[in-house]
């Protein structure tokens, strides 16, 4: 027996067969009327789509063969993958490559193997359509164009619904956008708004609106930064980017966020205490600073007259960073929905309307952080969160 060579540009290949989210994928009709057609068309009683990984040769979809898995180093199609055309071994008895594989002496017994390529559009061969007999035997020229035929067409379909798919996650990215922006860059120009009618109405002197309007100035400098980290994020998304990790400082994000928070704070008569000392991250900055702004934002808006504080501590190989405030809290039944994959709307300690959407977000970083989240709270009495990611 031969056993395949490895493939040119292996590690591309396989990033690329990972990418179709074909292998070990449920079982598919639309691909399983594929292979019994191709039974049909070629007069074949076995038929296979298969995909080539590292080590194995695993059928996505089979006809008259249950279990089709088999080592990469036995298996028919690891010869095909290094084809661009079909691959046809019409007695394997007389094959010096195959005359003594265990697929021929035992088990199937295989005598005839006709297999096409599944060749992506960037030209990687993730795998192969292919027919089986247990008789020696040959393919006419409609029978080969039709296997050919049949590659393609598996291609495509696998091709055409990442596009879906990533259409879908596009459109899905520009919605969320739109939402957070909308929010938050609502939120200074309120507090901006409620200085003005504070002062007009006489509820603060000139020194206590110039002092706010500092703070406002700050904030919207903030707002500013915040709406580029949101745009980097969009962008990141839109292009299937992954995170990008950097030693970062967690109290430097902790300050930026808490002058980002002043005024909603100052108005609300909260205090933010930033208990974070010299904790360091290896991790996406634009994704912790989203993270922990939207839980201290979310803190204000349910806090009045209160404390808000972010602390963190260490444990072994992880930094576990807390968020709580001393404000309105929620019911235990309400608090196991806040992650789920609906939206949960509440309304803040001065009706400020929310909807819930950055909790989605929230979520949806720390999975590409590799990190967890968990949240204990109380009516009446506050909320925590707590963030648990790797450490440097």
């Amino acid at each position: 027996m031969i056993a395949p060579a490895g493939s040119k540009n292996e590690s591309e290949r396989l990033r690329e067969l990972v990418e179709t989210e074909l292998l070990d994928s449920p079982t598919d009709k639309e691909f399983d009327d594929i292979v019994r057609l191709a039974s049909e068309i070629c007069n074949a009683p076995i038929s296979l789509i298969t995909l080539v990984d590292s080590t194995r040769s695993w059928a996505k979809s089979s006809f008259g063969l249950p279990n089709a898995t088999s080592s990469r180093n036995t298996s028919f199609c690891g010869h095909v993958i290094l084809q661009d055309h079909l691959f046809e071994i019409q007695d394997t008895l007389k094959d010096e490559r195959f005359w003594d594989n265990p697929n021929v002496t035992d088990g199937l017994k295989v005598r005839f193997y006709a297999g096409y390529p599944l060749i992506t559009a960037s030209g990687h061969r993730i795998g192969s359509i292919c027919v089986i007999d247990t008789e020696p035997k040959s393919l006419n020229e409609t029978q080969k164009f039709a296997l050919g035929v049949l590659s393609d067409n598996i291609i495509k379909i696998a091709e055409l619904r990442i596009k879906n798919k990533r259409l879908n996650h596009m459109a899905e990215t520009q919605k969320k956008m739109t939402s957070i922006l909308a929010h938050d860059v609502r939120s200074p120009l309120v507090s901006l708004r409620s200085i003005i009618e504070y002062k007009r109405l006489g509820m603060i002197d000139e020194d206590e609106s110039e002092q706010l309007l500092e703070v406002a100035l700050e904030q919207l400098n903030n707002t500013v930064e915040m709406v580029d980290d949101i745009v980097d994020w969009g962008e990141s998304q839109l292009k299937f980017v992954g995170v990008t990790k950097e030693v970062v400082s967690l109290r430097e994000i902790t300050e930026n966020i808490f002058g980002y928070e002043a005024l909603k704070a100052r108005l609300k008569n909260n205090k933010m205490q930033n208990q974070v000392n010299g904790t360091q991250l290896y991790t996406d900055k634009h994704a912790l600073t989203f993270i922990i702004r939207n839980l201290v934002s979310n803190a204000n808006k349910f806090t009045e007259n209160g404390i808000i504080s972010v602390s963190a501590t260490q444990k072994n190989n992880h930094v576990y960073i807390s968020i709580k405030d001393t404000g309105t809290g929620m019911d235990a039944s309400v608090a196991s929905k806040l992650f789920s994959s609906k939206t949960v709307s509440m309304t803040g300690t001065r009706n400020e309307k929310g909807n819930g959407l950055g909790l989605l977000l929230i979520n949806e970083y720390i999975r590409k952080l590799e990190g967890s989240i968990t949240v204990e709270s109380e009516a009446g009495k506050g909320s925590a969160f707590t963030i648990r990611l790797k450490a440097r």
